[in-house]
């Protein structure tokens, strides 16, 4: 188990706005305190790399794409959960054609936002992260 390093010492530095700004944005940027990021400048320790914002827009389609098949699933769920029961008492199984065609709708919007998000990360580079999720979606080959 680590321990949280104590940091009670402090160093009081005089900057401009223009530097101010500077470190703030790139602290923003790698997603760490201003602290961290004079820390790690300092002794020259290894600083975290920004995503590009094309992958933090990656990440928020298939963050929608596995809404939309969580949806689908559920509507597959109802549909075959529905015929189960009227076979089992032994009634004519009736097909709800409003959900069927709301799940196909679903299907289509699907594919095609996988598609563009496709199309957008084919000629880009991205983190190894970001391309084995989009090619687990079947977006990538």
């Amino acid at each position: 188990m680590t321990r949280k390093t104590k940091r009670s010492n402090h160093i009081h530095i005089r900057l401009s706005d223009s530097e101010y700004n500077q470190i703030q944005t790139k602290a923003e940027q790698l997603g760490i305190s201003m602290s961290e990021f004079v820390r790690r400048a300092a002794f020259r320790r290894e600083l975290p790399q920004p995503l590009p914002q094309i992958n933090l827009d990656a990440y928020s389609e298939l963050g929608q794409i596995k809404l939309e098949l969580n949806r689908m699933g559920i509507n597959l769920n109802q549909i075959a959960k529905a015929c189960n029961s009227s076979v089992q008492l032994g009634e004519p199984v009736v097909v709800n054609r409003g959900l069927l065609e709301s799940n196909q709708n679903l299907i289509s919007q699907t594919q095609q936002q996988i598609t563009v998000l496709a199309s957008a990360i084919t000629n880009l580079k991205f983190e190894p992260a970001i391309v084995q999720s989009a090619a687990s979606f079947g977006a990538i080959t």
